[in-house]
């Protein structure tokens, strides 16, 4: 029950979060956040660099119970993740090299990085120390092929600059469809800059904040899922978007159906009882957007208690990404790998272990 709660609530974190990555905001939040949603797609190019950083407490007597959910929560506790790289569009090319610290008894690090076109996906195999790989694997690219891999798990993979322009204009429509109902008074501040904590790299000329609180939550909800939610099934249903994502006519028809069934008082009093097993104790995405109206910068906070027969646990995460170098030439620091092998070749040197 513990995993089904947090797993429900993070893809709820998730949505609000996917909705306004790409946000920014000046005085009147609402219109410019609007207007920098779109100006967030004109980004065909720019160096990235993201932190993660998660927090779960749950009490004594669960962790007892279930010793695989204390070992979890013991490395999410101790780890922080860092990502950094560049991306461009056209022709498409992205690498990143994702880092990850775990404190504590099972300190270590862990570096990964990632290259990627629409042709190949190429991934460094690792040195980890739990986990002794020959060393003529390890420091290697493996190569993979995004439409081998397609066909093995039956899910579509493009990354060609066609989808990927499809893909970011469905994300506009998706942000006109929110910021169309959401309210900015309830929703939505402007944030003056020393206030806003911003890394001393980050130029920004408007800061903005989006706030759901245990006050506003149940607005929040009833708008999305009776307002939002059902115009983007429609949006995701029509021939325009149809084959941007792999996702079944069919199953989308019986969200909507679901939706509309679970509407009214019927969400009204789900959200009542979510209410009394989940609190909010912080849940805001701070934006800022730089003079040309591109977002730069993105601080998100998740704080949330959720109990299980009336015993709290705690959940916390922070991301926060910056850009820079926005449709500049960007240098892929990386480059296309050469000493590469094949994941074939990789399953026959690792067989024995």
């Amino acid at each position: 029950m513990y995993r089904k709660k947090i797993a429900l609530a993070l893809c709820a974190l998730l949505v609000v979060m996917a909705v306004l990555a790409g946000c920014g905001a000046k005085p009147a939040p609402k219109e410019t956040l609007e207007k920098a949603f779109q100006t967030a797609a004109d980004m065909k190019s720019a160096d990235y660099k993201m932190t993660f950083a998660m927090n779960m407490d749950f009490p004594a007597d669960a962790l007892e119970e279930n010793p695989q959910l204390a070992v979890t929560a013991q490395m999410l506790k101790n780890m922080e993740v860092a990502i950094t790289g560049a991306y461009q569009q056209e022709p498409f090319q992205m690498e990143m090299n994702i880092e990850a610290k775990l404190k504590g008894d099972m300190a270590m690090n862990i570096n990964l990085p990632i290259v990627m076109t629409d042709q190949k996906i190429w991934v460094k195999v690792p040195n980890i120390p739990m986990l002794p790989l020959p060393k003529d694997v390890v420091g290697k690219f493996v190569e993979l092929d995004p439409k081998e891999l397609a066909k093995q798990s039956d899910q579509k993979v493009n990354f060609d600059a066609a989808t990927i322009k499809k893909q970011q204009e469905l994300g506009q429509e998706i942000g006109k469809i929110f910021f169309k109902h959401v309210d900015e008074k309830t929703f939505l501040s402007s944030v003056d800059k020393k206030d806003a904590k911003l890394p001393e790299t980050v130029e920004a000329n408007q800061i903005v904040k989006f706030a759901v609180t245990n006050e506003n939550v149940e607005p929040f909800i009833t708008t999305v899922a009776e307002k939002v939610l059902p115009e983007v099934l429609d949006l995701m249903m029509s021939d325009k978007y149809a084959k941007v994502f792999d996702f079944k006519k069919e199953d989308l028809e019986q969200a909507k159906k679901d939706l509309t069934a679970n509407s009214g008082d019927k969400l009204k009093s789900e959200i009542a009882k979510m209410k009394e097993d989940v609190k909010i104790k912080d849940l805001q995405i701070t934006t800022a957007v730089n003079k040309k109206g591109f977002p730069v910068y993105h601080d998100v906070n998740v704080g949330l208690e959720v109990k299980e027969n009336g015993k709290p646990s705690q959940i916390g995460a922070n991301i926060k990404a910056e850009y820079s170098k926005i449709n500049e030439k960007p240098e892929f620091k990386i480059g296309i790998p050469k000493d590469v092998i094949t994941l074939e070749q990789l399953m026959a040197k690792t067989n024995g272990m």
